[in-house]
C-alpha cells in the first residue's frame, strides 16, 4: 500500500500556483467602481514602477477590469503616438495618421492572437492563470514597454531629422528592442509575484515563496508568453506595414 501510495504521489499533475481552488476562476466579476482622474495617474505610475500594486489590482475582481481598460488605452495612445512620431520624421510631416491608426490595432491584434497559446501552455506546464487575469497580465506588460517606447518617440524624431541614414534607424531598431525587454521582463515579474500572492493565500502564511518547481514553471510561463508576443507583434508589423 505504502508503494502504491507512493507512485500515486509521483504521478499525479502538480497543482497550478495560480488556481488552488477552481471555484474562483467560475466566480463572477463585479461591477468596477469609477475611476477618477487622480485613479489614471496613479495606474501610470503603478504601470513604470510597481508591479506589485499591479498584481493587487489582479487579485481585485472589482478593479480588474479597471486595470484591462486602463491599459488598453495606455497601449492604443503610447503605440500611435509613437508611429506617428516615426511615420512624420520620415515622411516630412505627412501621412501620419494611417500609421498611427495600424500600429495600436497591430499591438492588442498580436496580444489577442498570442493569448491561445500562452494559455495553452500554461495549461501544458501545469501553470494555469484564470483567464482574466492572463488577459490583464498581458495588458498591462504591454502597457509597460508602450510607456517605454512613448518616451522614446522625441529622440526618434530628432535623430532621424539630423542623420536619417544611420543614427535614426539605429534608434527606431533599439526603441523596439527595448520595449520588448521591458514587457518581457514585466510579464515575468507579474506572474512570479501573482503566484507567490496566491500560493500565500492558499498556504495562510505571509512569509510563504514560490517552491523551486513552482518558480521553474511560472517562468517557462513568462518566457512563453514573451516570444509569443514578440512573434505576434513583429508579424503584424511586417503584414500590416504599420509605420509606412
Amino acid at each position: 500500500m505504502q508503494a502504491i501510495s507512493r507512485s500515486v504521489t509521483l504521478t499525479a499533475e502538480p497543482l497550478t500556483p495560480f488556481m488552488p481552488w477552481s471555484v474562483e476562476e467560475r466566480a463572477p466579476l463585479p461591477e468596477p467602481a469609477a475611476a477618477g482622474e487622480s485613479s489614471e495617474r496613479q495606474l501610470l505610475v503603478e504601470l513604470l514602477r510597481e508591479p506589485e500594486s499591479i498584481v493587487e489590482r489582479l487579485l481585485d475582481p472589482a478593479r480588474l477590469q479597471g486595470l484591462v481598460l486602463g491599459s488598453v488605452g495606455v497601449i492604443t495612445v503610447c503605440t500611435s503616438l509613437f508611429a506617428a512620431t516615426s511615420s512624420a520624421a520620415r515622411a516630412d510631416g505627412s501621412a501620419w495618421a494611417l500609421p498611427a491608426a495600424l500600429a495600436s490595432v497591430n499591438v492588442l491584434l498580436a496580444l489577442a492572437a498570442s493569448l491561445g497559446p500562452i494559455y495553452a501552455a500554461s495549461i501544458l506546464v501545469a501553470a494555469r492563470v484564470p483567464l482574466a487575469r492572463l488577459v490583464a497580465a498581458l495588458l498591462a506588460s504591454a502597457a509597460t514597454g508602450s510607456l517605454l517606447l512613448a518616451g522614446l518617440a522625441p529622440p526618434l524624431y530628432l535623430l532621424w531629422r539630423l542623420d536619417s541614414e544611420w543614427a535614426g534607424p539605429l534608434l527606431l531598431t533599439a526603441a523596439f528592442l527595448l520595449s520588448g525587454a521591458a514587457a518581457g521582463a514585466r510579464i515575468h515579474r507579474l506572474l512570479s509575484l501573482l503566484a507567490e500572492a496566491v500560493t500565500r493565500t492558499a498556504l495562510g502564511d505571509a512569509t510563504a515563496v514560490l517552491s523551486t518547481q513552482d518558480a521553474y514553471r511560472v517562468g517557462i510561463l513568462a518566457r512563453v508568453s514573451w516570444m509569443m508576443v514578440a512573434f505576434t507583434s513583429g508579424m503584424g508589423f511586417w503584414a500590416f506595414d504599420a509605420l509606412g
